[in-house]
């Protein structure tokens, strides 16, 4: 229970957007729809409530409140209603809360204010507790938003830098994330994984031998763009049961530190069984985190690719029949839209084997569209198009 001359304070110092730090413009739009409870997620320091402080910015009297905030822990429901009164002594009518899913029962206030016509904003980074919150008691009330880290033109903008090869190059190697790209120091990635991992996994979760699934989760950043069994995964770390280790990955990609991108089949069943490829939020976490000491820019590439294509397509696969490898598949309405490959240079040696990938994925799924793409050569083999991907990804230039 928080008192309200504490809360007082608390929204006082918090509620002015007054940020030293840079701040762009993000590509993500939100549509200020007071009819619905605005709700973006994704994964810690991603820029979530800095962007929606942007759009409030002209908003008088914005109740702000961040559940990170020291000052605030223990925090209960009740302690809404005090929150509710300082918004009607000061007239306000919009909230934005920072981080909600560490109040236990935050939907049923959330729910009980949206029904008397005051407008809501909030953020989460944990995708499991937003949702099954937002499901049972916010049905029919909330628009979703995922926020990811900086993308391509947004690093560009951001670091006032021009697209080509070499600024890419920066990109994947430094990633998105705003506070790392301002400090550069590697450190800060580190901490932000530990954060992540200990306070909203290993904690919230009861995982008393935390140093397990943080194990796991380096074991992963060293291990991006590949495929991964989890019943070998589960030996090398010593997670004795393969169905704690695939709960320990779920709860990993909750959090949006990874995403584990299954193999197509026209077998549902099969298509669960099979190796999953696994991706990372961020390549420069990636980078600051993993064991690897060989510089593999070939799979930091791919890994850019699937993040470009994550943040406008859910559904993902990657094909492989045994014979023919294809990097990525789109799915869109059940139907295969789109096979990309990605290849750091394509040459005589490797373009057989690519282009074969290609077809063969495209053959097999339907899929109509194809394209290859490599770090920074432009092509045409066989009629598939290569295109660098700092093109690809910043199609305003």
């Amino acid at each position: 229970m928080i008192t309200i001359d504490t809360l007082k304070e608390v929204i006082k110092q918090s509620s002015s957007f007054n940020s030293k730090r840079k701040v762009i413009e993000r590509e993500k739009k939100v549509i200020l729809n007071g009819k619905s409870v605005i709700v973006v997620m994704g994964v810690r320091r991603c820029g979530k409530s800095t962007l929606l402080r942007q759009l409030l910015k002209d908003t008088k009297n914005l109740i702000f409140l961040n559940f990170e905030d020291t000052r605030l822990d223990g925090f209960e429901l009740s302690d809404f209603q005090k929150v509710e009164q300082i918004a009607l002594d000061q007239k306000s009518t919009c909230f934005l809360f920072d981080e909600i899913q560490n109040i236990p029962e935050w939907e049923k206030f959330v729910r009980s204010a949206h029904d008397k016509g005051l407008q809501i904003y909030i953020t989460g980074s944990n995708a499991s507790m937003l949702s099954r919150e937002l499901g049972t008691k916010l049905t029919g009330r909330h628009l979703q938003i995922e926020l990811f880290p900086f993308n391509y033109s947004e690093y560009l903008i951001f670091n006032n830098e021009t697209p080509d090869s070499e600024s890419f190059n920066n990109y994947i190697l430094n990633g998105g994330f705003p506070e790392y790209l301002e400090s550069n120091n590697t450190e800060y990635l580190r901490s932000l994984l530990r954060d992540i991992v200990i306070r909203d996994i290993a904690v919230r979760r009861h995982i008393k031998n935390d140093h397990i699934i943080l194990r796991l989760a380096v074991n992963l950043m060293s291990n991006v763009s590949k495929e991964i069994s989890y019943n070998n995964v589960s030996k090398i770390i010593g997670i004795k049961s393969v169905r704690t280790m695939i709960d320990y990955c779920d709860y990993l990609k909750e959090s949006y530190l990874f995403d584990f991108v299954p193999r197509f089949s026209f077998s549902i069943k099969q298509q669960l069984m099979n190796p999953k490829k696994v991706y990372a939020i961020d390549t420069g976490m990636a980078r600051a985190n993993s064991l690897s000491f060989s510089e593999d820019n070939g799979r930091m590439l791919e890994n850019s690719v699937y993040l470009y294509l994550r943040q406008n397509n859910t559904n993902i696969l990657y094909f492989n029949d045994g014979t023919a490898e294809c990097d990525f598949l789109v799915r869109k309405n059940e139907k295969i839209v789109e096979a990309i490959q990605v290849c750091w240079h394509v040459t005589e040696d490797n373009l057989k084997r690519e282009i074969t990938g290609l077809r063969k994925a495209m053959e097999t799924t339907g899929a109509v569209n194809g394209m290859t793409i490599t770090f920074d050569q432009e092509d045409t083999f066989d009629e598939i198009k290569v295109m660098p991907a700092w093109k690809w990804m910043n199609p305003k230039q």
